[in-house]
């Protein structure tokens, strides 16, 4: 019997939560950034064409399934489903839950894993991207995964190829715009191939979505990694800056230069300096800045910096202005997933809630003893 199974990744931005997962490359082609812990111990390799093919081929033929168990207002009828999931692997029933879900958010959406799938050559993934939109002709929005050193090896040609074959964003982590930064955290690509990279994509007319990592340069780059972010930005105007707080995870190579005293953490609110810092640098009008990642401090600090700037660095300043003690309570409710901003603290919190949060901020002997607690949290989300 033929198996009706596909490879899915390990990992696809927030705003990809409903995006059917399409994997074409397994692993990281660099894999040697020291703060990240995603694909440690794993090769990379390129998905055949056929094998890619054969993926999609099953993820349809799941889909097909569904929709032959549905009515003609689209309900699907969970017991006809139940003779076909009984014929299945225990892998191919997997498979199966994952496009019903998919279809029942409205099979929209497909991201393309894993960690630098923009490394298929452009001529090889305009054949996926076409046979994926031949298959599945009501997909709206096709996004990916890019490194930037790899963007910036391609021509603008090649990049409106894959936009013409149904590529509509490219992901990508810059972290930091300083090469200072980039040469610490070994990201293994400069700000000048950044820029690069953007403009090329940018001018093929697919969506650039870039990731900044506040506090990824410690306090010795604190400063400099919100204002050469902001360079950055300004020469590409991206559509999209995405917010990404750096958490020390205890398994990379930067809490061991941590623990030889090379690197000194920024506390969470130094953090939330750097995001005002670098929301302020930006003059990009149409750049949008997205919060959305439970590690950034405030959840709807996001907005246009041509008409929403203003209210973003208001939203910042409200915290960065509170007293020691309010700004932990806050903290422990916004790392609780209790609140997205301070006003909700404030309108949304019984007085209960917040005498407990109160007594618990004052109950820590020392600054480093809160942030250790802070940190501990926020590692159970990356």
């Amino acid at each position: 019997m033929t198996d009706r199974s596909f490879d899915t990744g390990p990992i696809r931005p927030p705003s990809e939560a409903n995006s059917l997962l399409l994997q074409v490359t397994q692993g990281c082609t660099w894999n040697k950034c020291r703060f990240c812990v995603v694909y440690r111990g794993q090769g990379f390799r390129m998905l055949q064409p056929e094998h890619i093919r054969r993926n999609i081929d099953n993820m349809a033929y799941f889909r097909d399934l569904i929709y032959s168990c549905a009515d003609s207002d689209g309900r699907v009828d969970r017991e006809k489903l139940i003779p076909h999931l009984e014929e299945m692997n225990a892998r191919e029933r997997q498979c199966f839950y994952i496009i019903y879900n998919w279809v029942g958010h409205g099979a929209r959406n497909v991201f393309l894993q894993d960690g630098n799938s923009i490394a298929l050559k452009p001529e090889k993934l305009a054949d996926v991207l076409f046979y994926l939109r031949e298959k599945f002709p009501t997909v709206e929005r096709v996004t990916t995964y890019g490194r930037a050193s790899t963007l910036a090896r391609y021509s603008v040609g090649q990049l409106k190829l894959l936009r013409e074959s149904g590529l509509n964003r490219v992901h990508t982590g810059f972290e930091s715009g300083s090469d200072q930064v980039l040469a610490m955290i070994n990201k293994g690509l400069t700000q000048e191939q950044q820029i690069e990279a953007g403009r090329k994509t940018v001018e093929a007319g697919i969506e650039l979505s870039v990731y900044f990592m506040p506090g990824i340069g410690g306090r010795r780059y604190s400063q400099e990694n919100a204002d050469e972010t902001a360079y950055v930005v300004n020469q590409i105007q991206p559509d999209f800056v995405r917010l990404r707080t750096f958490i020390l995870k205890l398994e990379s190579e930067m809490y061991e230069m941590k623990r030889r005293g090379e690197f000194e953490e920024c506390t969470d609110i130094e953090k939330l300096g750097e995001i005002r810092r670098l929301i302020a640098g930006i003059d990009a009008s149409e750049t949008r800045i997205v919060s959305d990642h439970i590690v950034n401090l405030i959840g709807t600090l996001s907005g246009r910096i041509g008409t929403d700037k203003e209210a973003m660095l208001a939203q910042a300043d409200e915290v960065l202005s509170l007293p020691v003690t309010e700004q932990r309570i806050y903290q422990n409710f916004r790392r609780h997933g209790l609140v997205d901003n301070y006003l909700q603290m404030k309108t949304q919190v019984s007085p209960q809630q917040f005498e407990h949060m109160r007594q618990y901020a004052e109950g820590f002997e020392s600054d480093e003893d809160w942030e250790d607690y802070m940190n501990e949290i926020l590692r159970q989300y990356v």
